[in-house]
């Protein structure tokens, strides 16, 4: 379906008419209760073979008279569960959306974030509209990893809940741990990424298989080759590309995978 389709279909679902998707250019943007939303996308590479084998999205916001606001800010502005489920949901519909009109060269998977009050206010079947916008985009659960900050994930039996129905639908987990470890944790969760934001040995855990760490903040050769020395396996940051909305090519135009004996782009 091409994008304009795409486009006016979501429009025409948001019932309540509270955004609107337009086309900017070659992209996708929206508007929500007075704030622009656009897509960034930052190459993810696996850093043994030095090839990008996803994007992480992430959202840039700006209010009416142009003033960057973090993202953070924005959802503060949800008041209500339905609020947080919409606008989440959007903005996950917003990247995906960007993600597709640029897959005859941007393949592997896509990164995103999903809020856990998004998690809490779903009641049942977590997963299950995405899923069908994903459909919508050519895109699939497994083209997916979500990404979940597990200092929000603790405490409340209702995340485990939400995150096992994601995953038995197929989507992947990225799990953010800030300091330490929690083995329980990554036993509950089951997640197939832990992410780490500075460089240190990841801890011995009993970790359940497949689990790749990943490392954000690789600025330049030395903090690559250090992450190297610690056995990580993908890592994003400036020394492969700042985030831009365009995805960085990971495919030529036969759609195989540069750097790769395979086709794919999926996790090494």
């Amino acid at each position: 379906m091409p994008l304009s389709e795409l486009i006016r279909y979501f429009n025409a679902a948001d019932s309540a008419g509270q955004s609107t998707l337009y086309p900017e250019g070659k992209r996708v943007a929206a508007w929500h209760d007075g704030l622009h939303l656009a897509s960034r996308f930052q190459p993810i590479v696996d850093l043994a073979q030095e090839r990008i084998v996803g994007h992480q999205a992430t959202l840039a916001v700006r209010s009416e008279d142009g003033t960057p606001l973090s993202a953070e800010a924005a959802y503060e502005r949800c008041n209500s569960p339905e609020s947080i489920v919409h606008f989440d949901r959007l903005c996950r519909t917003l990247h995906a959306l960007n993600f597709l009109a640029q897959q005859r060269y941007a393949g592997g998977y896509l990164q995103v974030a999903i809020h856990p009050r998004h998690l809490l206010a779903v009641q049942n079947q977590h997963g299950l509209v995405y899923e069908a916008i994903l459909k919508r985009c050519g895109l699939a659960p497994e083209d997916i990893v979500l990404d979940i900050d597990a200092g929000a994930t603790s405490g409340d039996n209702r995340l485990d809940t939400a995150l096992a129905n994601y995953r038995r639908r197929g989507y992947r987990l990225a799990l953010h741990q800030a300091k330490t470890f929690d083995d329980d944790l990554l036993q509950r969760l089951q997640p197939a990424i832990v992410r780490l934001s500075e460089i240190r040995p990841p801890d011995t855990v009993d970790r359940l298989e497949p689990l790749y760490f990943e490392l954000s903040g690789i600025d330049n050769a030395d903090d690559l080759a250090a992450a190297r020395a610690l056995g990580i396996h993908l890592g994003l940051g400036r020394l492969f590309g700042e985030p831009a909305a365009d995805c960085r090519p990971t495919h030529n135009e036969r759609r195989v995978a540069y750097n790769s004996p395979t086709p794919t782009g999926d996790l090494p």
